[in-house]
């Protein structure tokens, strides 16, 4: 989870989301984003996120969605991880409410590393001690060490 470590950090994690709705929940971790300085257009950004969102759910089912755009105007991949305890319907093929969000935000020029990194989180998050580790978590650090293994999956 090396690519991981250099993308996602604990000012990028909301540990209780406050939406009930899946895009609102989309905005609310965008804004996160938005504090960093590579996002120029977050009306554009927010807009890519929920165009994509009303293509097609991102809920991959067993409580976990992954949000994601490409979007021209930033330099590198940003990821935000979101933890709503309510949980959240984002239409899920299983038809689960959604407890983990990760949304993903990547150059429309990398598209390779985009669909590598949607296959890492994919990947990590059908592990279900990596899901209730991370729905369990105290602080946003544990949610970022989950994520980049810094501790163990289970």
């Amino acid at each position: 989870m090396e690519k991981l470590k250099r993308i996602l950090d604990p000012n990028k994690v909301v540990l209780n989301l406050a939406a009930q709705r899946n895009f609102d929940a989309i905005r609310e971790l965008a804004t996160v984003l938005l504090q960093d300085e590579v996002v120029p257009d977050q009306k554009r950004l927010i807009a890519a996120l929920i165009q994509r969102e009303q293509q097609a759910s991102t809920g991959i089912g067993k409580g976990v969605a992954v949000p994601h755009a490409h979007e021209d105007g930033i330099q590198r991949q940003l990821l935000a991880i979101g933890i709503s305890q309510a949980g959240i319907d984002f239409s899920a093929p299983d038809g689960q409410l959604v407890h983990i969000i990760a949304l993903l935000v990547t150059p429309l020029k990398h598209q390779k590393q985009h669909m590598a990194l949607l296959a890492a989180l994919s990947q990590r998050l059908q592990q279900e001690k990596v899901r209730q580790r991370l729905q369990q978590a105290a602080d946003a650090a544990e949610i970022v060490d989950i994520f980049t293994g810094d501790s163990p999956p289970g």
